[in-house]
């Protein structure tokens, strides 16, 4: 399978790790990419780096290395100069990553007291920083995990929680609004952050109403690298195989198989940055600094990722 494709079939990593296969992707590109003028290099280079977009169109930390990438790429005219831009981006691009991770981390401590219920689901590499940060802390809490259908992902999750020492209950998805109501704290990732909300596995939007109407404190934690650039034209998500649904379902029965849901911002108590804990408002700011190369500005023409039948 071609490497564009595997991203594009992953639903088992998050958007960070993703992220970073694919900085090793255009790394890969640029250095094998054969003798062509810097004109052709770039547009050959925006050419792939749309094709990763497209392959998981949800996942705003792959607009953004790509539009690093293009920016960095932007005045340089030999071919060294362009490979080696490429490289000094993305290995910062991952070295960023690792970092925003920790900083994340950092600043989700202070939501964690002693005592408390957490409640999360699906499989977020950044929550699970954040709750082996607090252990490590002394902080004692326990973990209501959903299952997260339809992969299940939120079982790895679990089993991960569980290996670190922290008391963790695997639920199925329709259990969470019970558990929330009982709880202290639902903090959950992100896959992407817009000024239209925040886009996070299915069952998160659900999860926030219920955290909304009960007064209980709902926080994404969200590295920077999620933020999607404004005047970037937000993707249509993939469906993906109904058979993940109902492997035999009849042919009448017509099945929606998507992978992430859209949260309202006014529904989150504050998102979890490496710059500490912001409000809405302070992330709608930060997103408007950020500049958008044009070659991101509108989608070329290209053919459909297939995903499913």
């Amino acid at each position: 399978m071609e490497p564009v494709a595997e991203i594009a079939v992953d639903n088992r990593q998050g958007a960070a790790q993703i992220a970073e296969r694919a900085a090793d992707l255009i790394m890969h590109r640029a250095e094998t990419i054969g003798s062509l003028s810097p004109q052709e290099f770039r547009r050959n280079l925006c050419d792939f780096g749309w094709s990763l977009i497209r392959a998981q169109p949800v996942m705003a930390p792959l607009v953004n290395l790509v539009n690093r990438v293009l920016w960095a790429i932007e005045d340089q005219q030999t071919r060294h100069d362009l490979v080696r831009a490429v490289a000094d981006t993305t290995e910062a691009f991952k070295h960023q990553l690792r970092q925003h991770a920790l900083h994340v981390a950092e600043g989700a401590l202070a939501l964690i007291s002693d005592g408390i219920t957490i409640v999360t689901l699906s499989y977020s590499t950044t929550v699970q920083h954040a709750l082996r940060h607090a252990q490590r802390a002394g902080r004692r809490f326990r973990v209501i995990c959903g299952e997260s259908r339809p992969i299940l992902e939120g079982r790895q999750t679990a089993a991960i929680l569980a290996e670190y020492g922290i008391p963790t209950h695997l639920v199925i998805d329709a259990e969470l609004p019970a558990h929330i109501a009982q709880a202290q704290l639902v903090l959950v990732g992100a896959d992407m952050l817009s000024t239209y909300g925040l886009v996070n596995k299915i069952g998160t939007y659900g999860m926030a109403l219920t955290a909304h109407a009960r007064g209980v404190a709902f926080y994404a934690l969200c590295g920077s690298e999620k933020f999607l650039i404004p005047g970037f034209r937000q993707l249509e998500q993939l469906d993906r195989p109904r058979s993940e649904i109902w492997a035999e379902a009849p042919r009448n029965v017509h099945i929606r198989n998507r992978y992430f849901d859209l949260t309202p911002l006014e529904l989150l108590s504050g998102i979890v940055t490496e710059r500490g804990i912001l409000p809405v408002a302070a992330v709608e700011a930060w997103l408007a600094s950020t500049r958008l190369h044009p070659a991101l500005a509108r989608e070329p023409a290209h053919q459909t990722v297939e995903i499913c039948p």
